[in-house]
């Protein structure tokens, strides 16, 4: 069976990248929980995928622009819950420290804060060394390409998106998976991209029929309900 990687964790059932997120995905047995990391101004690394605060906050703030001290006052919540069920954004150091009692496989998306700060894409991949199994992910490629200088080592997967131009990223020789929106399979370009990548789709609901014979390159699906996803796996390979 393929790896699943919890999107922004159980994010299906609960509030994403928050605790209770990370908690259900492991509650529901996935093999990875995917994060997406923002910088506020002052440099701190917090688990949030948008950059504006106002869908997720209230706030009319971008995060680059706020401070963590003041970031870790606001809640994430839907609109009018979240002040009384509303959850703080987490730090990567918090997320690290819950994550490291289950040693799951970690997908880190670095997000558009990051680019051109390669001592900050560095300080990512020191942080999160102590995980065995681990990725990074992008929709800039030279956010993946400083973090590859310096760590070779790791996989630095490109999301990749149907305008993505595929004759330009045959110069970055050292990437080797790309993840794509589901919405992509069956698409000839994509069938194409096989012979060189390997292929993580996300977006997966589980009503998906490839997920029980997916192309040869297919190395793991991301998906906000884990669970359904395993258990269709599970039917086809008891």
């Amino acid at each position: 069976m393929l790896p699943i990687y919890a999107h922004r964790g159980a994010s299906g059932y609960k509030m994403e990248n928050t605790l209770a997120a990370f908690k259900e995905a492991i509650a529901r047995q996935c093999t990875g929980i995917e994060i997406d990391l923002q910088l506020t101004a002052d440099g701190e690394h917090m688990v949030i995928h948008d950059l504006d605060l106002f869908r997720l906050t209230g706030q009319n703030k971008q995060i680059r622009d706020v401070a963590a001290e003041e970031v870790m006052k606001w809640k994430v919540g839907r609109r009018f819950f979240r002040r009384w069920f509303g959850q703080r954004i987490l730090t990567l150091r918090e997320f690290i420290d819950f994550a490291s009692e289950h040693q799951v496989a970690l997908n880190v998306e670095l997000k558009e804060t990051y680019m051109g700060k390669h001592e900050k894409i560095w300080e990512v991949a020191e942080l999160i060394k102590g995980f065995s199994d681990v990725h990074f992910s992008s929709f800039d490629v030279s956010i993946l390409e400083l973090g590859n200088q310096k760590y070779p080592e790791y996989d630095w997967c490109l999301i990749g998106k149907k305008s993505t131009d595929w004759n330009e990223m045959k110069q970055y020789s050292w990437l080797r998976t790309i993840h794509l929106n589901k919405r992509y399979y069956k698409s000839e370009w994509v069938k194409a991209l096989c012979a060189d990548y390997s292929i993580r789709f996300y977006g997966l609901t589980g009503k998906e029929a490839f997920i029980t014979n997916p192309m040869p390159c297919v190395i793991g699906w991301i998906s906000d309900y884990p669970d359904i996803i395993m258990k269709k796996q599970k039917r086809q390979n008891p």
